[in-house]
């Protein structure tokens, strides 16, 4: 998401199109080989699978990008009114505080992005002179990160464990700067995108149709696609309409034809990676749950919003869904709360759960 204001209005104006999250093209799954049945994987466990109910513990009627965060132990959720400048910090327990962005001069932000880091949530924003962090706490404003005098933010992504932050400004008409973990490495000229970030602190960043993998400041790799995610050690890669899994060091691990994988409108990743599958969706249809070495093994109905390495979140005709990852079973169902579904964040364990609307409204539900 480069250059805030003009992804604002983008997000804005096409936001509420999006009904199901079907863009990322791609054709029908096939391979060389053929493909096993999709079945649920056997348990070996004789005990009655672990389901809960969830309950709404807090709302929120906002307008604008919805930004927001929630902590991986669900311990913190953050979420952005864009549009008024706000901050919102919210407990499991629905107790909260609402926290203004504006600076002395009341000059309001431009917010590129938000994370939790600890007990509080930094906020990367363009404000009257310059761009970069500041930091809150529950008792409100808790100091400056690093500052460009004269930038302007772009987009901020935190990974899964939230070990690892990265995000990127505008210094100049000619020059950009990504900042991971505190490196810093100027980028020319100045169009890049920020795609993803892993628990391993290796960043993908791309530019023209092309994506540069970066860790420790230092350049790893290079493809002929954008349509690249890191996790951990690993690299996903989308390209000529095929699913190639590479190790860091380029060696090609696994690839299947058929699983091409983009992002939408509001850069929800159209496949997710977990630590035993990945969640591919087929556009216009379901998510495919398959294994490390692309070996489909079930299907989950709707589109992937959320996962991590023991849940995974999907919605379709108006209910959200939360499985297991464990065998497969489904451990809540929710009503999407608003008109739409924009992000969802989900706690490790399951039990906390972040929801934002496409342009409008957020919901924190928690474990009845």
């Amino acid at each position: 998401m480069k250059n805030s204001g003009a992804a604002a209005l983008a997000l804005l104006i096409v936001g509420t199109l999006i009904a199901s999250g079907c863009l990322g093209g791609g054709a029908s799954p096939s391979t060389t080989s053929s493909q096993p049945s999709v079945t649920r994987p056997e348990t070996t466990t004789t005990q009655e699978p672990s389901t809960w109910e969830m309950r709404m513990v807090w709302s929120a009627n906002t307008t604008g990008i919805p930004f927001m965060d929630l902590a991986p132990d669900g311990s913190l959720a953050a979420a952005v009114d864009w549009n008024r400048g706000l901050l919102y910090l919210v407990r499991p327990d629905g107790s909260n505080k609402t926290l203004d962005l504006r600076t002395e001069d009341w000059f309001k932000p431009i917010v590129a992005g938000v994370a939790v880091v600890k007990e509080g949530g930094w906020i990367l924003a363009s404000y009257d002179s310059f761009a970069g962090l500041r930091s809150f706490s529950w008792d409100g404003f808790s100091g400056n990160g690093p500052e460009r005098v004269g930038a302007l933010a772009d987009f901020m992504l935190r990974s899964p464990n939230g070990g690892h932050i990265c995000y990127l400004v505008t210094l100049s008409p000619t020059e950009q700067e990504l900042n991971c973990d505190g490196r810093k490495t100027v980028l020319s000229p100045n169009d890049y995108s920020l795609l993803s970030v892993s628990d391993s602190g290796i960043a993908v960043i791309s530019k023209g149709g092309k994506a540069i993998v970066f860790r420790d400041g230092k350049r790893m790799l290079s493809f002929n696609t954008d349509r690249v995610i890191a996790y951990r050690e690993r690299l996903l890669v989308s390209e000529n309409g095929t699913l190639k899994v590479f190790s860091l060091n380029g060696t090609l691990l696994a690839r299947a034809k058929g699983y091409d994988f983009g992002q939408t409108v509001l850069l929800r990743w159209t496949l997710l990676p977990t630590e035993s599958y990945l969640l591919w969706h087929e556009p216009f249809g379901d998510t495919h749950v398959l294994t490390w070495n692309l070996t489909e093994v079930a299907t989950l109905p709707g589109f992937p919003y959320f996962a991590n390495d023991h849940f995974a979140v999907t919605s379709k005709d108006g209910v959200i869904h939360c499985y297991s990852l464990d065998d497969l079973h489904e451990v809540f169902s929710v009503s999407v709360p608003g008109d739409s579904l924009g992000y969802v964040k989900l706690s490790d364990d399951g039990k906390v759960m972040l929801v934002s609307g496409e342009t409008e409204g957020f919901w924190l539900y928690a474990k009845n």
